[in-house]
């Protein structure tokens, strides 16, 4: 009896397998399109550490949302080059996004960045700690089509600004504007197979007394807009992040 019981037992087992791995069809034994995206990123920094920015030039952002480098009290535009960066303490980072679906998807391309204390944890005690995307940091991204440098904090890759003429537009449900977006697909997602950014703190957030020290923690995200076609930072489709201790 304990033979049969367990050669039942065997069978039923033996079933939930080969349903459970089935799961690639439909139950016409269709394929099923399986979507999914891998955001990963590689930081050039051992030790998560970023030095503050020290260079006799100044990055400014001009009329056109360029980011130009400036030396003080000149208005001229001068062009940044990554060595420059580098040698000014810029942590150079690749992001790669590869997408493995059959749909298409209106995305930016952005980057959040938050002030930590002590071991990443937002203080409460600092209302600074919890304002997202602090001036004092920047993600710059080079466009390769026309070699102009954005903040992706400010401005993602799918905006008109960053894309030129390449955006596509979504029609604002609110208010009847034009939002600009990137249109993600197995054939675009090239365009974000492998990105270098440059990632520049300014300041260090203040500390409190108890802390010893004190970062950014940042997000690289592909956003989705809302349900008014609007990007407000909240509608995620993938993301990946990490976090740099500032030296000072």
């Amino acid at each position: 009896m304990k033979k049969y019981i367990l050669l039942l037992l065997l069978i039923i087992t033996t079933s939930f397998v080969f349903v459970g791995c089935n799961n690639d069809n439909d139950e016409n034994n269709e394929p099923i399109n399986i979507n999914w995206i891998s955001p990963m990123i590689s930081i050039e920094k051992e030790g998560h550490m970023i030095s503050l920015w020290n260079s006799e030039y100044d990055l400014h952002r001009n009329e056109t949302f360029e980011v130009v480098f400036r030396q003080e009290g000149s208005l001229e535009d001068i062009a940044i080059t990554s060595d420059m960066l580098i040698e000014g303490g810029a942590v150079p980072a690749t992001l790669r996004v590869n997408y493995g679906g059959e749909d298409e998807h209106m995305v930016r391309f952005v980057a959040f960045a938050y002030s930590f204390f002590d071991h990443g944890r937002p203080t409460r005690l600092t209302a600074h700690a919890a304002t997202p995307n602090p001036q004092e940091i920047m993600i710059l991204w080079r466009n390769p089509e026309n070699g102009h440098w954005f903040n992706l904090i400010q401005n993602g890759i799918g905006h008109a600004v960053t894309l030129g003429q390449n955006h596509n537009e979504l029609v604002s449900l609110r208010n009847d504007n034009p939002v600009y977006t990137f249109l993600l697909n197995k054939e675009t997602v090239n365009h974000l197979s492998e990105i270098e950014v440059f990632i520049v703190a300014t300041v260090a957030p203040t500390r409190e007394d108890e802390y010893e020290r004190s970062g950014y923690s940042i997000m690289f995200a592909l956003e989705l807009p809302d349900i008014d076609n609007h990007f407000h930072s909240w509608e995620i489709l993938a993301a990946t992040g990490t976090m740099l201790k500032v030296e000072e």
